[in-house]
């Protein structure tokens, strides 16, 4: 019985270690050249003239993400497609070219003056953050919903 006992244990920790082991993520330095298109393609258009402090790739069992870091403070995350999911200027200037049309044209109209410091892609929209901390959500195609609070 005890035996028995024993080797479901001793099955159950090592099960246990391998998942804990597969589940671990992978973060690795790479170049821009080893981002996706999609990624080097908004990095050009966006931030031209900025070198890179690093780039790191995060890889687990579910996903890929790159973590992309400027000299001068800003901060791009993408997904495994190299679609940008979170822009944070760091309390510096986002690029005009980052916010999709609608949305600036939104903090244009309603916001004349303000910076945008950090956005942010969520399933149901953007969520926009102005450097005075003040927050806004908007849909997928760019309308305005509400102040976040």
């Amino acid at each position: 019985m005890t035996t028995k006992f024993g080797l479901q244990k001793t099955l159950l920790l090592g099960v246990a270690s391998i998942l804990s082991f597969a589940c671990t993520a992978q973060k690795t330095n790479i170049t821009i050249a080893e981002l996706p298109a999609a990624a080097q393609s908004f990095v050009k258009a966006n931030f031209p003239n900025q070198a890179t402090s690093y780039i790191i790739k995060d890889k687990d069992l579910t996903e890929t993400e790159y973590e992309l870091k400027f000299t001068g403070g800003a901060e791009v995350e993408f997904d495994e497609k190299g679609n940008w999911k979170e822009v944070d200027a760091n309390r510096s200037t986002m690029p005009a070219t980052v916010l999709p049309k609608a949305i600036a044209d939104y903090n244009a109209a309603h916001y004349k003056g303000l910076l945008v410091e950090k956005i942010e892609k969520k399933h149901w929209g953007y969520k926009l953050e102005f450097t005075n901390d003040l927050e806004l959500e908007f849909d997928n195609s760019g309308k305005f919903l509400r102040i976040d609070d």
